[in-house]
């Protein structure tokens, strides 16, 4: 059950989604250039010339994740009457402990610009599933007492998350970029679980059961991206920030990193990304989510 909501956590991670931000393609056209700007013009003037400029990034993000769940199980026995029991866990753990499980995962980032208009987002597809042991809490009848529970768990995540923003550019040069954006990000799960819990220090056996739940979050995004240029036209400082809000819950995401621009266009960078979800109803199943870790990209023109 663990591993559950280690999946659980680097879904609604998934947004992944800094990735748009991981490409950043924010380059200038100068407004009179002299003769040799003309002739040699940087990689930002050429990303700023009018045409169309678009590119796709594979990539992967292992962060480390720490999430505040619970969950209810149905039929629990306390004393001599019968009644639900909510399951209340805090958990820590890096990539090692969750990369093993995934059946399958794909991430992609996209950025297409023109001018000082461009447009970009992300998906992650992911397809876990674990046979695990979580140790937690519940709540006893009315509140009054807790009880430990030890459960052992089948679970089967899956999970489609996406995020798209369209940006403008406030300000340009030839090494460097500011613009800001608009977006909307999506975070659907879907969970199965099938589960034997024992409570109390007494080894009171619940029945055995399962759980089906669909989460959906939906948040509005805005925020500030772009990128910095040193020692020449390879070497360059990506940056971005955003600030999501929706029905159910708050989020921020933010990275830094460095960037290497090849020749051909193509680029690769090595960022450290956090992303942050909170303010969610007392009866969501994800209460806190804090996700932080290393992103490795690498961007294609097309």
């Amino acid at each position: 059950m663990r591993s559950f909501n280690l999946f659980a956590a680097l879904v609604i991670a998934a947004p992944a989604f800094v990735s748009g931000g991981a490409i950043a393609l924010a380059q200038e056209s100068p407004a009179s250039p002299s003769p040799s700007e003309t002739t040699n013009p940087t990689f930002m003037d050429r990303q700023y010339d009018g045409k169309v400029h678009a590119m796709v990034a594979p990539y992967i993000w292992g962060p480390s994740v720490k999430l505040d769940t619970q969950f209810t199980i149905p039929v629990l026995r306390h004393g001599h009457g019968h009644g639900g029991g909510v399951v209340q866990s805090t958990f820590q753990v890096g990539p090692s402990d969750y990369l093993p499980k995934l059946n399958s995962a794909g991430m992609l980032a996209f950025d297409v610009r023109q001018g000082n208009i461009d447009v970009f987002g992300d998906a992650i597809y992911l397809n876990a599933s674990s046979t695990s042991t979580i140790a937690g809490t519940i709540t006893g009848p009315l509140g009054r007492r807790q009880f430990p529970v030890t459960i052992d768990a089948n679970a089967h995540l899956s999970t489609a998350i996406w995020e798209a923003a369209a940006g403008f550019t406030l300000a340009h040069s030839h090494n460097a970029d500011v613009s800001m954006f608009l977006g909307v990000r999506n975070f659907p799960l879907n969970l199965n679980i099938d589960y034997n819990a024992t409570i109390g220090k007494r080894g009171l056996l619940a029945p055995s059961g399962s759980i089906s739940t669909s989460d959906y979050t939906s948040d509005v995004i805005w925020g500030i991206r772009g990128r910095v240029f040193f020692n020449g036209d390879h070497l360059y400082v990506p940056y971005y920030f955003d600030y999501g809000t929706g029905t159910n819950n708050t989020s921020w995401q933010a990275y830094g990193g460095a960037g290497y621009a090849f020749n051909h266009g193509q680029t690769i960078v090595a960022l450290w990304r956090a992303l942050n979800y909170g303010s969610f109803p007392p009866t969501a199943h994800v209460q806190k989510l804090n996700l932080a870790g290393p992103l490795l990209g690498y961007t294609i023109p097309i």
